[in-house]
């Protein structure tokens, strides 16, 4: 069924984003949109009769029921302005950050819905290509919408490697996890760019540590993500994450005893994803929530796993075996699982 939407085209707001992301939509696209009305007149002039009159029998239908509908529904044939503020602030905040931006132009109505629905960021490459203009956008992005933020998503964040610029750039990162913005955040995905890396006979990558602020968010994430950075040395004892259900650590480096604090705070914890953890050769894992322990390419070296309790562990999945991990020692386990029980791998 086709619908009519009644959308009032109006100028951009007053908003510094809309130029700049708007700036990032291609030429070629637009010169697709312009050559596709010339296209599909050619190929209605090609046409046959009889194809032409379903054509039109069709869309003379589907515009009389599209017109009962709007009759019968007392909404003028404007169904998507019809909708409560509420659902519209919904449909923008599942949209990509980009088109989020954007949708501040379809009507004066729409202005204060980006605004107003929960910030879904999602810096992507969809976004900006280039890493430093991303890192940009997003310091103005969270300068623009008031919040709360629901998700913030970030790969590749990657900071210049000049020593003042270096610098600057370190304390926007801790003005951005500590801004309000983000204080009821429920999913975090970072991933940083390599500092470093040095190749031959003794390959060396430095990572950049990670921002000492994002810990302050433990408190409502529910899913986490975080991957190429250095763990600090040492985390507050009470550090807890009361709400997260997903722990995903891919190429950091921690130390077991902090690995072991963070997995002691998490009390709802069911999915841990590890691969690649860096400078350590043993990891203890003790859980009385996990049900799946996911491993790929666990240590760079070789290094010791060790599960010493994890009653409710459904599904320890090796996405590499033998890669790095010798040997994995498993403990007390839901003895009822197939296959798990006190053993080494």
């Amino acid at each position: 069924m086709c619908h009519r939407w009644k959308l009032e085209p109006i100028p951009y707001p007053n908003s510094p984003l809309l130029p700049q992301i708007s700036s990032l939509y291609s030429p070629d696209m637009k010169e697709t949109a312009a050559a596709r009305p010339a296209a599909e007149k050619n190929e209605a002039v090609a046409a046959p009769p009889a194809r032409k009159r379903r054509a039109s029998d069709e869309a003379a239908g589907s515009r009389s029921r599209s017109h009962k509908l709007a009759r019968d529904s007392g909404c003028d044939g404007d169904l998507i302005n019809n909708l409560p503020d509420a659902i519209l602030a919904t449909i923008v905040s599942l949209l990509p950050t980009k088109y989020g931006v954007w949708s501040q132009a379809v009507a004066r109505r729409w202005r204060p819905l980006w605004r107003s629905a929960p910030l879904n960021l999602d810096a992507s490459h969809d976004l900006c290509s280039n890493d430093f203009g991303r890192f940009s956008l997003v310091s103005r992005i969270l300068c623009d919408h008031p919040g709360p933020a629901r998700r913030f998503a970030f790969d590749r964040i990657r900071l210049h490697r000049e020593e003042k610029r270096y610098a600057e750039e370190a304390a926007e990162l801790e003005r951005w996890f500590n801004s309000p913005l983000l204080d009821n955040l429920q999913e975090l995905n970072i991933v940083f760019s390599l500092l470093e890396y040095s190749s031959g006979q003794s390959e060396k990558e430095k990572r950049y540590p990670l921002p000492p602020s994002v810990l302050r968010l433990a408190p409502t994430l529910q899913l986490a993500r975080i991957g190429s950075c250095d763990f600090p040395k040492e985390i507050a004892p009470s550090l807890n994450f009361p709400l997260l259900r997903q722990l995903h650590l891919w190429r950091v480096s921690i130390s077991d005893d902090v690995f072991s604090g963070v997995l002691s705070g998490c009390h709802v914890l069911e999915n841990l994803y590890l691969s690649e953890i860096r400078d350590v050769g043993c990891l203890r894992i003790c859980s009385p929530t996990l049900r799946i322990i996911v491993i790929s390419c666990l240590f760079e070296g070789e290094g010791e796993l060790v599960i010493m309790e994890a009653p409710r562990l459904e599904r320890l999945l090796l996405r590499s075996p033998g890669s790095g991990i010798d040997p994995i020692h498993l403990g007390k386990l839901n003895k009822h699982r197939k296959g798990f029980g006190s053993q080494v791998f």
